[in-house]
């Protein structure tokens, strides 16, 4: 290592001599650097070159080798969009109705301690594909692969992703917009999460790091302003993704293979941070485990905050889809700390102690609970415990957040004998939320045998075939205009959602099955 290093540190003057007169001319797009290997001393002087002459577009570009472990952390902050790309590939959809499987061809392994951090520039991309990481050391608890973006977008593609340690995170993609599309992620020793989604600020307000900007902003589902996962495949982790400090993540066309499901965190579940902002999860196929009757898992999703749309998803291996849980109830999963110093419990149900952060229409329960699910914008929150403020009142004070309901529909359960099937489950009693307020399920389910007649619920079939009358906030989801319609109104139906493009933008502008050839233009070798 130390001599790829001094080689490196000598020839980088020499080779900059060379090229000199090449370099100082109007950069040219999509210019390709190529690491004369895969260790990381090579890596970083091929980006060090690339930075010297920056292009959006740039590539550098990684070459084939068997397993080389990084012992050091790396990181780079490109002023441009730039592409790192090895050799290795995802070949297939990765999609629930295809397969797909890795090409192992540039294989790289982290040991303790070593990191991957990128800093994408504002208004700039980043892409990351072709690599098969392995991460087998111990690092920090957020990120073997670490992305802050400020609303950048990122794309990471193609790569083969195994975790060998319990415990850690994969991703971390830190307020980013963009896609993470056919990658195959696998965990020898079921890792406790593949990835975690931070908020998203989209534009640079998100200054105080506790995501309270995000919960100021609509939900705006249906549009790119979320981070996107498209067409992988997972299995042996423990957690899918877990959704936390105001994440907006859209979870669609996936493939969650063996012992995997997915986390989310509330506001409450660890120092003043929020909890998950908003998602989408639709089109999937989730299988616990192919002897279901033997081996099921609780639930899919372990959902804490925010408004979910969870629509079109097959489901094997699962007791229960969606088991709702406020952490702020009691301290069965975490405690909380009375105001001004935390948030407190929400309601005095459980102390005799409630929060004037709740809006405590109901003392008890303290209904409904600061970024309990269903709930959306509100006022901003500042400053830090013991000084959190409301900033329209000056107070601890609720922040008066919308009604937002979750909407689930379309969704097929496949029952087993292993426990008694549900299709949601409050782990509260009483529960913080209620049907046909706070969420609305498709009728009928597996709990629930009545017809859709407009009253309560979603219906489902041709948009022309919707009931003539309807009581508000009911859905009807449109099969043929694959639009989610709202009665805003008595008898008065309002087209309410539709899913973003899909693929991505970022997958459509690229080859969705192969990371890309390297161009033929410039080519600079860092030996």
């Amino acid at each position: 290592m130390k001599r790829m290093s001094r080689f490196v540190k000598w020839q980088l003057p020499l080779l900059a001599l060379l090229l000199g007169p090449l370099l100082s001319q109007p950069a040219q797009a999509q210019s390709t650097y190529n690491a004369a290997s895969c260790v990381e001393s090579a890596v970083q002087a091929a980006f060090a070159l690339e930075q010297a002459s920056k292009a959006d577009g740039d590539i550098i570009s990684i070459p084939a080798c068997s397993a080389t472990s990084w012992s050091s952390p790396l990181s780079i902050s490109p002023a441009n969009s730039l592409t790192i790309q090895g050799q290795s590939s995802t070949t297939g959809t990765c999609a629930p109705a295809g397969t797909c499987a890795p090409t192992d061809n540039t294989n790289i392994t982290f040991g303790n301690g070593v990191q991957l951090t990128v800093d994408i520039a504002a208004g700039k991309t980043f892409r990351l594909t072709g690599i098969s990481f392995t991460f087998s050391g111990s690092s920090a608890q957020y990120g073997n692969l670490t992305f802050n973006c400020g609303g950048a977008q990122l794309r990471l593609d193609h790569n083969h992703l195994n975790d060998e340690v319990n415990g850690g995170h994969t991703v971390q993609p830190d307020q980013c917009t963009g896609v993470l599309d056919h990658n195959f992620w696998d965990s020898t020793d079921q890792g406790n999460l593949f990835f975690i989604q931070p908020t998203i600020d989209n534009g640079g307000s998100e200054t105080d790091g506790e995501s309270n900007y995000t919960w100021t902003q609509p939900e705006n589902f249906g549009s790119s302003g979320f981070l996107f996962v498209e067409n992988n495949f997972f299995q042996n982790g423990a957690f899918l993704f877990d959704c936390d400090f105001g994440g907006r993540i859209v979870f669609r066309y996936n493939t969650g293979s063996t012992n995997t499901r997915i986390q989310t965190h509330g506001t409450g579940s660890g120092a003043q941070r929020r909890g998950c902002r908003a998602m989408e999860i639709y089109n999937n196929t989730f299988t616990y485990s192919t002897s279901p009757n033997t081996n099921s898992f609780a639930f899919l999703v372990d959902y804490e905050s925010g408004p979910l749309m969870f629509w079109g998803n097959t489901i094997t291996g699962f007791v229960l889809l969606l088991r709702q849980q406020e952490v702020r109830a009691d301290n069965a999963t975490y405690s909380q700390t009375p105001t001004p110093n935390g948030f407190g419990y929400c309601g005095t149900d459980f102390n005799g102690t409630g929060s004037n952060w709740d809006k405590n229409s109901n003392s008890g329960t303290g209904y409904p609970c600061l970024d309990q699910v269903g709930r959306g914008a509100g006022q901003m929150l500042t400053g830090s415990f013991p000084s959190l403020k409301n900033s329209s009142t000056g107070t601890i004070a609720w922040p008066n957040q919308a009604l937002v309901p979750t909407y689930a529909w379309g969704n097929t359960l496949n029952t087993n004998n292993f426990a008694q099937n549900h299709f949601w489950q409050n782990e509260e009693s009483p529960a913080r939320v209620t049907e046909n307020v706070d969420y609305y399920l498709q009728l009928p389910n597996v709990d629930e045998s009545t017809t859709f007649n407009g009253t309560k619920g979603i219906g489902q079939g041709l948009a022309a075939a919707k009931p003539s009358t309807c009581s508000p906030a009911v859905g009807w989801w449109g099969t043929d205009t694959q639009t989610l319609y709202l009665c805003t109104s008595t008898n008065s139906w309002t087209a309410g959602y539709a899913p973003y493009t899909y693929p991505h933008p970022l997958v459509t502008g690229q080859s969705t099955q192969n990371p890309p050839a390297p161009p033929t233009n410039l080519a600079a070798s860092v030996q």
